[in-house]
């Protein structure tokens, strides 16, 4: 049944194609030559993308949201709107996101926690995901726990209101289930959106961790779910709107272990960001300070490419359990982000204290979760306005085709009217 489009369609189209216009008019001009120069200092992320406009803290957030005339939450909402209106009507259209890849080893889900703010998964060995989590996560200052939503599998999918503690059940019985099944993993994802005060603007979307199976004849059943992640993977790194986040957890940059699967998809890794994960156990265990240097600032040739950064970022994430049990280490999320923030600034300690020097503005630039944080969500925030101009005329093509066949339609309907009348 063909219909045109609704007036809250055409308000939603008109309001966002308005906002994001104004947004890039107004960083063009902030950037211009005549501008006067800025009594504020930049915010240290700014360097990273010289072209953006400065950047203002919100809220006490994460420092890293660009704020020209409104909030940033407006930008992405202004594009998702015009991205669910897309999917509405049928329209291929792919949202930027970031895709995390590595090992079972790599401590993925832990940084995806501390990208997050607060513990999410069960994080140990083993196998935890087998099917990708999607998660669309919003900064909400108003919120002081987590709002999760569960989107559905029905058709067409809702959003269902869950606990935590209700979703981290699905996912394990989701993992029950696949566990029993010849392949054991799954291409499907799993959606959930989150609000939450410590959240970044990102859509992340977690992988099943790539399965390093020993040779011999005794492990051809984990030689076979090694292949069966690995292809898993490789096809969620085909989308081209997706940002690899390659997971390294080694001290030697020529042990390419993920960025070897990461490179058969992206083999010049021009949309691949990685990540050297653990750092904090690594720092110990170089004995000069040559060698320090030589890890943080790796030649292009050992990487095999030119990643998105131009260097690795490194991190660290403290072990131990948000809870009430005697196990656990903090007792709420606001204690692990604090322990999050203490062990980068001990990280960048230790560094220095190796290294005998001060760490160089460009180094301390990739030392920690919250500058990959930051950096991630400028970059994500570049590819939201660089698919605007794709995506508005993708709608407006679409409001005229419907308008056309309607006045067609109507033309039809007087024609066979004027017949029964005469």
């Amino acid at each position: 049944m063909m219909s045109g489009w609704s007036p809250s369609q055409e308000a939603k189209v008109g309001a966002a194609e308005k906002w994001i216009s104004s947004q890039s008019q107004a960083a063009g001009s902030s950037s211009g030559n005549n501008s006067p120069p800025s009594s504020k200092p930049s915010s240290p992320c700014h360097s990273l993308f010289p072209s953006l406009p400065p950047l203002s803290n919100i809220n006490g957030n994460s420092g890293c949201f660009p704020v020209v005339g409104g909030s940033i939450e407006k930008l992405y909402e202004a594009y998702n709107e015009l991205h669910c209106l897309a999917q509405e009507l049928e329209k291929g259209f792919d949202a930027p996101a970031i895709l995390v890849v590595g090992h079972q080893t790599d401590g993925k889900s832990a940084l995806i926690e501390a990208l997050m703010g607060f513990q999410f998964n069960h994080v140990g060995g083993g196998t935890k995901t087998r099917r990708p989590i999607t998660l669309h996560m919003k900064y909400n200052a108003t919120a002081q726990q987590p709002i999760c939503y569960l989107i559905s599998e029905d058709n067409p999918p809702q959003e269902q209101g869950k606990s935590l503690e209700d979703i981290q059940e699905y996912i394990e019985a989701e993992n029950m289930r696949l566990e029993q099944e010849a392949c054991q993993f799954s291409v499907k994802e799993i959606i959930i959106k989150i609000d939450y005060k410590y959240c970044p603007n990102l859509t992340i979307i977690d992988t099943p961790g790539l399965i390093a199976a020993a040779p011999g004849r005794k492990n051809r059943v984990l030689q076979s779910q090694a292949r069966a992640v690995e292809a898993l993977v490789r096809s969620k790194m085909q989308h081209k709107e997706y940002i690899i986040l390659c997971l390294e957890d080694c001290s030697d940059w020529s042990n390419a272990t993920t960025r070897r699967v990461v490179m058969q998809v992206d083999p010049e890794m021009s949309r691949t960001v990685i990540v050297s994960t653990k750092l904090d156990t690594r720092i110990p265990q170089f004995g000069r300070s040559p060698d320090v240097e030589l890890f943080l600032r790796p030649p292009a040739s050992v990487l095999d490419g030119s990643i998105l950064g131009e260097t690795p970022f490194f991190t660290s994430v403290p072990s131990g359990r948000v809870g009430t049990n005697r196990d656990a280490v903090y007792r709420s999320n606001d204690q692990f982000k604090e322990a999050v923030a203490l062990r980068e600034s001990q990280d960048v300690a230790a560094l220095e204290e190796k290294l005998g020097r001060p760490l160089l503005k460009g180094e301390c630039a990739r030392i920690g979760i919250s500058k990959l944080k930051c950096f991630l969500e400028e970059l994500l925030q570049r590819r939201y306005m660089d698919n605007v101009p794709l995506i508005v005329p993708l709608l407006d093509k679409e409001s005229r085709n419907i308008k056309r066949k309607l006045r067609q339609i109507i033309h039809e309907l007087g024609a066979v009217i004027w017949m029964k009348q005469n």
